[in-house]
């Protein structure tokens, strides 16, 4: 564990040069652009959030790029290791994103005097935590069977494909479930949602570490 937790500051250290003063200006100015003309602190969440699954994608890029992958090797270290440092990196970053992002909201909601939910948005905030992490699931192993360079314009359709997998799915509950019955049930049964929701959760992320690990000991280096 300890080595897969200095894989995460290895990490932190490649994508630091990107973390710069202008790209945080940009981001500010885009997310205040987006909470004045919508109103709301919703969608200056999500692009944070958004921003935070792209960069968890640099350290592959760097790392494709310098060769470091065939160092590793050289050097004796466990491909599970790498994984795991990996998959670590990716919860860190999501997590702080997400920190980040409702901090914001809340900072620019109450400096224009607006209306501000905090239980709302704390839940929309967990929400999108959720659906991008359940993305990066899908990415990470592409990434650690393919490489970064081959794998970059396939890693992205996750992106397109769980929005519109959400909708056909609500298309399709819409049309087959009475739903008004359904939700009204989930309303009186949080607990269940937090445990569905949990459950999903892990289960993807399990299965994607488990992937990963055997697409990348595949990779030769």
């Amino acid at each position: 564990m300890n080595k897969s937790i200095a894989f995460v500051k290895l990490d932190l250290v490649t994508v630091k040069p990107y973390l710069t003063w202008k790209n945080l200006m940009i981001f500010t100015a885009v997310g205040l652009l987006l909470v004045v003309t919508s109103g709301s602190g919703l969608t200056a969440i999500a692009m944070v959030m958004a921003y935070a699954a792209l960069y968890v994608s640099y350290p592959f890029a760097v790392g494709e790029k310098n060769g470091i992958d065939a160092l590793y090797v050289t050097l004796s270290i466990k491909r599970n290791t790498v994984v795991l440092g990996r998959y670590l990196f990716m919860l860190f970053v999501d997590i702080v994103a997400a920190l980040f992002a409702y901090a914001f909201a809340c900072l620019v909601l109450t400096v224009m005097q607006k209306e501000f939910n905090a239980l709302e948005t704390l839940l929309v905030t967990g929400g999108l935590f959720w659906a991008y992490s359940l993305i990066q699931t899908v990415q990470l192993p592409i990434y650690f069977k393919l490489g970064y360079a081959k794998a970059k314009a396939i890693a992205y359709l996750p992106f397109v494909g769980l929005p519109l997998a959400v909708i056909l799915l609500s298309s399709f509950l819409k049309s087959h479930l009475p739903m008004e019955q359904v939700l009204d049930y989930f309303a009186s049964n949080p607990i269940m949602i937090a445990l569905i929701v949990a459950g999903v959760w892990t289960v993807a992320m399990l299965l994607s570490f488990r992937v990963s690990i055997i697409g990348y000991n595949k990779r030769d280096f």
